[in-house]
């Protein structure tokens, strides 16, 4: 059974949370503006990240950088469940509360760590049940605290690897333009390539085709005008999507969950 719980912490500006348990759900590639932190409850995902091949099982932690291209499917028959933290990443430099720049991730992506997981799962207990207020705050920061030692020194390098001149005028053209559809000759014309060496330069530095990369962009702006309590149907239009049907099909292979579901987070 496919089941999800979102959780927006009053009080915790730029935390989400996320308590899921799937069988079949694959998450499409795509990426999160945040950093993502995740606890393996049961079973076993497998997924790609910046095209490494990597497996998570239950008992084990994964962490992603910010803007970390990433798939999400199931590695056994039985599918897997996990929790995971959502965080901006300015959060980590400021409650780090050290003078120096946004940290990164240590080399590994999955791994084992008694301590995390403990605080990780006590984080996420208080985030189901406990009030806004001293206690649940302060097993959110605990768990940011015990991630420290996969955390190394920035500075980080940059996310996006957009370093091809003809590339940074498509991604700028497509930031620009994320609500409207957006040719492909259109695109490769600002670029000044032709569509194929477009879309395998785009790819190769950003990690995704042009139109994943916008649908990721729409995918972020619904996300930000459902937490601000528009409905999904003015969603969808707004964002780019056919219409709400549109909006719900693509929302749930991104996010794992209905717009409607987003919508009604835990608080």
């Amino acid at each position: 059974m496919e089941r999800t719980t979102w959780f927006r912490p009053e009080g915790l500006d730029g935390v989400e949370a996320l308590h899921a348990s799937f069988e079949r759900h694959e998450y499409r590639p795509h990426s999160h503006p945040t950093w993502t932190i995740a606890v393996m409850e049961r079973g076993a995902a497998a997924f790609t990240v910046d095209a490494r091949h990597e497996r998570a099982d239950d008992g084990e932690c994964f962490v992603l950088e910010p803007e970390a291209v990433h798939t999400g499917v199931p590695a056994v028959p039985e599918g897997w469940g996990y929790k995971v933290l959502y965080l901006e990443p300015e959060l980590l430099s400021a409650w780090d509360e050290r003078d120096a720049a946004a940290p990164r991730a240590a080399k590994w992506v999955v791994f084992r760590d008694a301590q995390l997981r403990a605080a990780l799962l006590r984080a996420h207990a208080a985030l189901a049940s406990e009030p806004a207020g001293l206690v649940r705050d302060e097993a959110v920061l605990r768990a940011v605290a015990a991630l420290g030692p996969h955390l190394r020194p920035g500075p980080a390098a940059p996310r996006d690897r957009v370093e091809h001149a003809a590339v940074r005028r498509a991604v700028a053209h497509l930031r620009e333009r994320w609500a409207e559809p957006v040719p492909l000759a259109e695109l490769a014309a600002v670029a000044g390539l032709s569509r194929f060496e477009l879309v395998r330069r785009f790819r190769a530095q950003v990690g995704l085709p042009p139109h994943a990369f916008q649908v990721d962009l729409r995918i972020l702006r619904a996300r930000e005008q459902l937490r601000a309590g528009h409905p999904p149907a003015e969603v969808a239009a707004a964002c780019g999507f056919a219409d709400q049907a549109h909006l719900t099909r693509t929302f749930r292979r991104h996010v794992g969950t209905t717009p409607g579901r987003y919508a009604r987070a835990q608080i």
